[in-house]
């Protein structure tokens, strides 16, 4: 068990990205979609997450958040450096800052050589990417024998309340799309043990690495 140090009163910066944040949170629970539940739900699918993490599509930093109170050592990748300063902000709110590394980087040219992560995950962020399948490929390279990677996005019912909170604001919630089942076929074809399932409008795929790698 890690023994964090006495949290600093957040500055001025940190209260008023908070204050965005939660305010947003409101926005989407209006509509019906609560992050906090989704992402309880994603994190009982997926643990537990030993070891080192690797997180693609940092966004607000909601996961993140805990992920870093899950795992000893979190790394996330964005390709936004907007996100990922609200992200980081997000973190040194919830003190968990310290056992984060924030990379802006293409996920799909991860910089990191075969096997350098126990589990790498991504929530919320396929329907953002218009080819999934080469971030994919650097996730499963990344991943160590035995090792996990954890795949969630909206379920098509998230994904319709998500485009009534944006039209509510004069958006248009653009994305992808990417079919589970189609994922989890790959997965089992390149000899990964696999899980889908939905719940808090979300879908999540888990699959385990066999410990012989292929």
């Amino acid at each position: 068990m890690r023994i964090r140090a006495k949290k600093p009163v957040p500055s001025e910066e940190v209260l008023a990205n908070h204050r965005q944040f939660l305010e947003r949170e409101a926005h989407l629970r209006r509509f019906g979609y609560d992050s906090s539940a989704a992402i309880a739900f994603v994190l009982t699918q997926a643990l537990p997450l030993d070891g080192s993490v690797l997180e693609i599509g940092t966004g607000k930093g909601r996961l993140l958040v805990e992920l870093a109170k899950q795992a000893p050592a979190v790394t996330t990748v964005d390709i936004s450096p907007e996100e990922q300063q609200f992200a980081r902000l997000n973190a040194r709110y919830a003190g968990v800052e310290d056992g984060i590394q924030f990379v802006l980087q293409d996920a799909a040219r991860l910089p990191w050589p075969d096997r350098a992560f126990d589990a790498a995950v991504t929530m919320n962020a396929m329907h953002h990417i218009p080819r999934f399948q080469p971030v994919l490929d650097e996730m499963l390279r990344v991943v160590k024998p035995g090792g996990k990677i954890v795949l969630a996005d909206f379920s098509p019912r998230g994904f319709q309340i998500l485009s009534r909170a944006h039209r509510s604001e004069g958006k248009t919630h653009e994305r992808y799309h990417y079919d589970f089942r189609d994922l989890q076929k790959l997965l089992r074809d390149r000899g990964w043990t696999t899980r889908l399932r939905k719940g808090n409008l979300q879908e999540v795929l888990v699959s385990v690495r066999p410990p012989a790698s292929r």
